[in-house]
């Protein structure tokens, strides 16, 4: 979930219009502690493409193919007994195991994925966290792909999610771009309210497994994008 600063960030604008949004009914948000919290589904509708419209006469482009949850794993890697007993200690690893990023990257993006995992946890409930950097975060020197890396915990770390329950899964998004970041929350969270994810998760399968229910599910639940 995301704060008002880092939903006006995300969508360019102000504060002051998120919360006129929220006002209106325009924006959809829940009170967590006595602060706004939004659902990332609720915001990628609102992202701005900034994509120009089509000359007159022209018609509009085919709107790209949604890069996949798989094939974001699949850049990312699956990883397994990541090592730990504090969310710190966690994403150290978790960053550490990640090899497709550089390793001289890797210290500037644990920093950067911790200070907002400071201000608010990344725990969405059944055992499950998506840390991220805020976006933007300058991948483009890092000469590395968006994506997402999977992280089995060697043990399960409080991560304060809102449901109390320990985390035992990781979901590291790494996206080039805001537009990127939000189509892929939205995507994977889909993907989580499916039981049968969630039971896989659980049991921390072979990659195969994994990459086989990720494709079957995507081709089913969210046929036509996030």
């Amino acid at each position: 979930m995301l704060s008002i600063q880092e939903v006006a960030r995300e969508l360019r604008v102000s504060e002051k219009t998120i919360r006129r949004m929220l006002w209106r009914g325009n924006l959809k948000g829940i009170r967590v502690g006595g602060q706004w919290r939004f659902p990332i589904e609720n915001l990628a509708g609102l992202l701005p493409s900034g994509v120009s419209a089509p000359l007159e006469g022209n018609p509009p482009p085919a709107p790209p193919r949604p890069v996949t949850i798989r094939d974001l794993i699949e850049a990312g890697g699956i990883h397994y007994r990541i090592a730990g007993d504090t969310p710190r200690k966690v994403l150290r690893e978790a960053v550490d195991a990640t090899t497709c990023i550089p390793a001289r990257f890797r210290s500037t993006l644990f920093r950067a994925i911790w200070e907002r995992e400071s201000t608010c946890s990344t725990g969405i409930g059944n055992g499950v966290a998506v840390p991220h950097p805020r976006v933007p975060f300058p991948m483009p020197q890092m000469d590395a792909p968006s994506l997402v890396s999977l992280h089995f915990l060697e043990e399960p770390v409080d991560f304060g999610s809102v449901d109390k329950e320990k985390v035992s899964v990781l979901f590291l998004l790494l996206m080039k771009t805001p537009q990127e970041h939000l189509q892929a929350l939205s995507r994977l969270i889909r993907l989580l309210r499916e039981d049968s994810v969630l039971a896989l998760l659980r049991k921390a399968p072979l990659r195969e497994a994994i990459h086989s229910e990720l494709s079957r599910l995507e081709e089913t639940v969210i046929p036509e994008g996030p």
